[in-house]
């Protein structure tokens, strides 16, 4: 049995690992002890390597043609190629069902928390982010990426990002919606549903913050504001998933595709 996932470069060492969607597969795979081989695309080869292999797009682009994304798994046990962070959780825990990222009677619970946290938690988060992604991305994606957001936003990425004075306010609204995550755990929790055993809910929230990590830079205000909130909530969340954090002995085989 041999598990393919598909992730995008980094620009340095320390860009390894940075897109949120991925990262939650990647501790989902260390979770559950599966060793996997690691393809790296960059942004403008995704398109065309995803239709070779049989990959379903995740999504429409404004013009109405299909979107290809990553990640994508492909499993040579099975064969089969799946595409989206959470349908691949849900492939993993039909396939190899222990540990479970879905522990019995939590599915509603986490389709309904992967789409919360997808919208009302992160998206205050988004202005600051995406503009900064360029900085992590070799020249091929980058170029790529500030052209299609330039598209999507119409604008250049650098007027995404809030000025100083305004600035200020929006962060401030990234550190509530994070506090609406937090006032519904008790004081006492680390992880998302409590107890001492992690689900795929805490790898959804592990995934965004270790991409905030990387693509704010760990020495950043922005990252040194979200380890203080709350108490240092996500900071203990965050070490608490360590051991399951992207490692390269994880890796049994990694390559790199350009078409």
């Amino acid at each position: 049995m041999t598990i393919t996932l598909y992730d995008f470069p980094g620009k340095r060492e320390e860009h390894t690992a940075w897109n949120p969607n991925v990262l939650k597969v990647r501790y989902s795979l260390a979770y559950k002890n599966l060793p996997y081989e690691l393809v790296l695309v960059e942004y403008p080869d995704i398109e065309e390597k995803m239709k070779q292999l049989g990959a379903s797009p995740t999504s429409t682009k404004a013009d109405g043609s299909p979107l290809y994304t990553l990640p994508v798994i492909h499993d040579s046990a099975t064969e089969a190629v799946v595409s989206d962070s959470f349908s691949i959780a849900q492939y993993l825990d039909d396939k190899y069902p222990s540990p479970p990222l879905f522990p019995n009677g939590t599915h509603a619970f986490h389709a309904t928390f992967y789409d919360l946290f997808s919208t009302r938690i992160i998206e205050p988060i988004i202005q600051f982010f995406v503009p900064n992604i360029p900085s992590v991305l070799n020249p091929p994606s980058e170029e790529y990426f500030r052209r299609t957001r330039k598209e999507a936003y119409g604008m250049e990425l650098e007027r995404v990002l809030p000025g100083p004075e305004r600035g200020e306010k929006e962060w401030q609204k990234v550190e509530e919606s994070f506090g609406t995550l937090s006032k519904g755990m008790r004081k006492s929790d680390v992880l998302i549903m409590g107890g001492e055993t992690p689900c795929f809910a805490d790898f959804t929230v592990a995934g965004w913050l270790r991409s905030f990590k990387v693509v704010f830079g760990e020495q950043s205000k922005e990252w040194k504001d979200i380890l203080r909130w709350h108490d240092g909530r996500w900071e203990r969340l965050m070490k608490e998933l360590e051991k399951y954090e992207p490692h390269q002995e994880q890796v049994t085989q990694e390559s790199f595709v350009r078409l």
